[in-house]
């Protein structure tokens, strides 16, 4: 370990971007119950202070407001009862965005999982590379073979899958490890720049901001190799409803927030082994 530990807050979940610039919110999904998967009260109240108070500077400029569009996209991660934690929280988030353009006479169209056009079928976009490590779902082996390892899902197994201890037998057995999880998330986001690209030729003058729901999983080894070159030793916390904002500019230029604080992004995509994951 060669960095202080960091724990990664709510302070980018804010509206950072001007004219015809996109932010992308990365953003954990709040606490929830591990018995039923059900999302924690005391977690919710805080997602929405965090919105209310991300509504709060929204407003300040009416004009831009007028301008502003989202899209709301979640991990498509479920409970064996079915609660979605990261399509809840996100909603959470879009449901109040919706309320706060009906007050203010905005359409509610400009939240595009809203827009009949586009067949987003009025919710929110469930998305493959926003979810948790695939070894919980590939059939891969991995994850019973961590298990196996230290005993059950515990600190030490998330230790391993962490700092990829285990690699050699990861890759034998060809699971997604740190390294294809930051590439896959690397993947999105430039699929979204290419998207925002799109969007902001045929709405000039606009702000776009897409609103991601994922995990712990996924934004601290993004964090840990895009944003701060830390090695996998070294620790990342994401806070509950915490995350980061990656902001493209008018070049197209990336630079992400991260508690306030701005970072240039590193976009290159992280070297494989030659294997499909």
């Amino acid at each position: 370990m060669n960095q202080e530990p960091i724990t990664v807050d709510s302070q980018a979940v804010t509206p950072l971007l001007n004219t015809n610039e996109t932010q992308i919110i990365f953003q954990r999904h709040c606490n929830y119950d591990r018995t039923n998967g059900g999302l924690v009260e005391e977690s919710i109240k805080e997602q929405q202070k965090i919105i209310f108070q991300f509504i709060s500077s929204l407003g300040n400029n009416p004009i831009d407001l007028k301008n502003t569009y989202f899209l709301f996209d979640a991990s498509m991660t479920s409970s064996s009862t079915d609660f979605k934690r990261c399509v809840e929280t996100t909603s959470i988030a879009m449901d109040a965005i919706k309320t706060f353009f009906q007050t203010n006479g905005i359409p509610t169209s400009h939240i595009i999982n809203l827009n009949e056009e586009l067949h987003y079928n009025n919710s929110i976009h469930e998305n493959r590379q926003l979810v948790e490590p695939k070894m919980f779902t590939d059939g891969t082996g991995f994850r019973e073979y961590l298990e196996e390892k230290h005993g059950g899902i515990n600190q030490n197994f998330w230790i391993d899958f962490e700092e990829d201890q285990s690699k050699e037998k990861r890759q034998q057995l060809g699971a997604e490890g740190p390294d294809e999880i930051v590439n896959r998330a690397n993947f999105y986001i430039n699929v979204l720049k290419r998207y925002a690209k799109i969007f902001h030729s045929k709405f000039p003058n606009s702000r776009l901001i897409i609103w991601c729901g994922t995990h712990y999983d996924v934004i601290s080894p993004l964090v840990k190799q895009k944003v701060l070159n830390y090695d996998k030793e070294d620790i990342v916390k994401v806070d509950y409803c915490g995350g980061i904002s990656l902001l493209i500019d008018t070049t197209g230029n990336i630079m992400v927030n991260m508690n306030g604080t701005n970072y240039p992004f590193d976009s290159q995509y992280n070297k494989q082994p030659q294997k499909h994951f």
